[in-house]
């Protein structure tokens, strides 16, 4: 086995410490409360960072529904992986699949707060990077339409993000995607009836919306985390009961130093596909 780095921060915080960044998936939670119970451990940690006024707070970049399932079932404390500095943020598209898109344009043009206008791809693209518009929205036929706002404020620009999400949640099947190429996508999925483009947003603009206690839209944010703790595989019953915080992380601490002596922590250096997810 190769030399392991140094390894990324495990830590047993209190579950009412965290503090999401995005909505929730909506059945997602209940699903994961029966999986969790059914297996009895806590398979990949949510990844937070620290809240720089507030050490003891912390935003959830990862999990934000592993969270609210341990928030759901009671439990006062959760094991985290405490990311540092280098973390990315980057953004998920989605691929809409369903219906005509014609209603969903009609409610775009509605939405209070922007207007919706017809673009080209190298146009939107521009301005979306210029933050000089919300978001845009690709339909096979070669149709562009983007979301132009002049505001300014990053929770504000957020809200309007999730009204934009809510305008097709639960009228269209929705995929997230990294990508941007329709050409490719409408191969991937032949009954895509048109690609939401979202904006990339930083570090400092997630602590900013989280601690003003808004949320993005559930799926629009993804992070690039490294190193990153996968497998943990965490006893729940370490978690659930209601002894101090101190002796659990010392229960913690034992628990990792035994895997180490054990060799069965296991570092890979190059980028990894996984196809059991």
């Amino acid at each position: 086995m190769n030399q392991l780095p140094e390894l990324p921060e495990l830590q047993i915080v209190p579950t009412e410490s965290l503090q999401l960044h995005e909505e929730i998936e909506g059945g997602r939670a209940q699903r994961l409360i029966r999986s969790l119970q059914s297996e009895g451990f806590l398979k990949n940690p949510p990844v937070v960072l620290r809240v720089s006024d507030h050490p003891e707070r912390y935003v959830v970049l990862d999990g934000a529904n592993r969270t609210t399932a341990f928030n759901q079932m009671g439990f006062p404390h959760i094991l985290v992986q405490i990311a540092d500095s280098g973390v990315q943020v980057m953004s998920w598209n989605h691929v809409l699949r369903g219906e005509s898109p014609a209603n969903l344009l009609q409610a775009m043009r509605e939405l209070e707060g922007a207007t919706l206008e017809s673009t080209d791809s190298e146009q939107a693209s521009a301005a979306l990077l210029a933050r000089r518009s919300l978001a845009y929205l690709m339909l096979p036929d070669g149709e562009v339409w983007h979301l132009p706002s002049s505001e300014e404020r990053v929770a504000r620009r957020v809200e309007l993000l999730g009204r934009v999400v809510k305008l097709y949640e639960g009228r269209y099947w929705r995929e997230r995607t990294s990508a941007a190429d329709l050409d490719g996508l409408v191969k991937l999925y032949p009954d895509l009836i048109a690609l939401m483009v979202f904006p990339r947003f930083e570090v400092k603009d997630v602590i900013e919306v989280a601690a003003s206690g808004g949320l993005f839209p559930s799926g629009t944010t993804r992070f690039l985390i490294s190193p990153r703790a996968l497998r943990v595989n965490f006893p729940l019953a370490a978690l659930a009961d209601r002894s101090p915080l101190a002796s659990k992380r010392e229960v913690l601490e034992e628990w990792i130093r035994e895997r180490m002596e054990q060799r069965r922590v296991r570092y890979y250096a190059e980028s990894t596909f996984l196809f059991d997810e």
